[in-house]
């Protein structure tokens, strides 16, 4: 027998003006272009404004847009510095200051098929209905260069929630995602490294080597990591050549198995500047770039006909689908264009607060004055959600007179020198870089021995730190740095 049963349960819904805005947050002034063009196109409703008058300038101490924080102020009052330290944690993944709330990425075309094409050439050949490659196609956007799944499947749920309107529950998320990591490279998709590793064995004939690998990832992973092997093989009851065996199974698997691949197939580009700050003294002032973005208005030919409609005594049954098209498109054409200043608006007020807690950098463009700076740091200065602030940061750059950046790269945890001070890790990884730009080419330093020299510095940061800053910079292993100079 069928029985019924009342739920109730709270829930947030954002209105579509909401999530047109979030939409519009997310991108840059390339992409704002494109849709605006595309929005242009779909509602004749739209035109560009003839009063058009270009860019707004905005003074970061000129009080209209002040958080009322003394610019000043370098030191950290209030701040949590624990917060910032880098945790020195390591896992095949660059995790330093990973957003939790990024965006849909955004591809750069090049020659070859790149890694996220061809995770959507095969989904092409899945039999699925248009709900589920939905759900794929998102899966697929949050795979990162190395081949992980940077998100936490709650949060694609609400991203899919917030932008596209469907709203999905993480067991359907987990289910599509079984199927997105069933494609090549295997372990694409993992949401870490044992997930990665257990995904490639389970590709692999079975065997008994094969089968006891799977054993130690899934069930002794601790173990594994820890190099507990005499634990293990008394645990699994097998000797040690056994053991080994499987062991060495392990280490031939790829930690990274997209890694590289976006990497090799870029083409070129360029980058457009979404801010342009500028400075005069100690007074600087910043410029959305928004020179290429036309800026819209109502059609006042067909608010005419629309108003003459209205007006009408009566109307014929051809007039009355006609006011009610011009209607419908007016309304859409309002939300935009409300949307779009509201973004304006949003932008302005994050970059001036960014600006006031990063004032010495953007005066002297000296990473060694870059402050600590989290996302939470900017939301608590203009009152918007973490989730906000993340949207505006994310793909955009900033063009300054020591160069352009990308915003992101402005917010950085901290660490602490041997002498007490506080160091943002950007100026750290400048350290290391120089360090390897200047050793000897012919006997390259080890990770153990840059770790070193970072120590002779102040810098107290372990060998697995150094090594995750290296590969975030894309600087290649001791060996690797001895060929290519050959």
């Amino acid at each position: 027998m069928i029985s019924q049963k009342q739920k109730m349960k709270m829930q947030q819904k954002l209105t579509p003006q909401q999530l047109m805005l979030m939409s519009l947050l997310q991108l840059p002034v390339t992409s704002l272009e494109q849709r605006i063009k595309e929005e242009m196109e779909k509602n004749p409703m739209l035109e560009v404004d003839s009063n058009q008058n270009g860019e707004s300038d905005y003074n970061e101490g000129d009080g209209r847009l002040d958080d009322g924080n003394n610019d000043n102020d370098n030191d950290f009052n209030g701040i949590d510095i624990d917060e910032y330290y880098d945790d020195d944690d390591y896992s095949y993944r660059e995790r330093e200051e990973r957003d939790k709330n990024i965006e849909t990425r955004y591809y750069e075309p090049g020659n070859r098929e790149s890694f996220t094409e061809s995770l959507l050439r095969q989904l092409s050949m899945q039999n699925l209905t248009e709900r589920e490659h939905t759900i794929a196609t998102e899966i697929i956007g949050c795979i990162d260069g190395s081949g992980y799944l940077g998100r936490d499947l709650q949060l694609i749920a609400n991203d899919m929630a917030f932008r596209k309107g469907i709203e999905v529950e993480e067991e359907e998320i987990e289910r599509i995602l079984k199927i997105v990591q069933s494609f090549d490279p295997a372990g694409v998709g993992a949401r870490n490294l044992q997930e990665n590793l257990s995904i490639q064995l389970h590709r692999m004939p079975s065997d008994d080597t094969t089968d006891l690998a799977i054993t130690i990832v899934e069930k002794y992973f601790g173990h594994l990591s820890n190099r507990r092997y005499s634990v293990m093989a008394k645990a699994l009851k097998v000797d040690e050549a056994t053991l080994n065996a499987a062991i060495n199974k392990i280490r031939h698997l790829n930690p990274k198995p997209g890694w590289g691949r976006d990497e090799e197939n870029r083409g070129a580009h360029y980058i457009l500047p979404d801010f342009i700050v500028s400075n005069e003294g100690d007074t600087i002032s910043f410029t959305l770039n928004d020179r290429n973005t036309p800026r819209l208005q109502i059609s006042e030919t067909y608010s005419d006909i629309r108003k003459n409609l209205t007006n009408k005594k009566r109307n014929t049954e051809e007039e009355r689908k006609t006011l009610q098209f011009i209607t419908s498109k007016t309304e859409a054409a309002q939300q935009l264009i409300e949307a779009l200043e509201q973004r304006q608006q949003t932008l302005a007020i994050i970059m001036s607060a960014i600006i006031s807690y990063q004032k010495e950098f953007f005066l002297t463009g000296d990473n060694r004055n870059l402050r600590p700076m989290k996302l939470k740091d900017i939301a608590e200065k203009t009152g918007f959600d973490e989730s906000t602030v993340s949207r505006v940061v994310n793909h955009k750059y900033v063009q300054t007179k020591h160069g352009t950046i990308l915003l992101k790269e402005l917010f950085s945890k901290a660490v602490m020198t041997e002498s007490g001070d506080i160091t943002a890790i950007k100026h750290i990884k400048e350290v290391l870089k120089h360090i390897i730009d200047k050793e000897d080419k012919s006997n390259p330093l080890s990770d153990e021995a840059l770790s070193t020299e970072l120590k002779k510095n102040g810098y107290n940061i372990s060998r697995r730190t150094v090594t995750k800053y290296r590969e975030s910079m894309d600087i290649p292993v001791q060996r690797l740095r001895k060929e290519l100079q050959a």
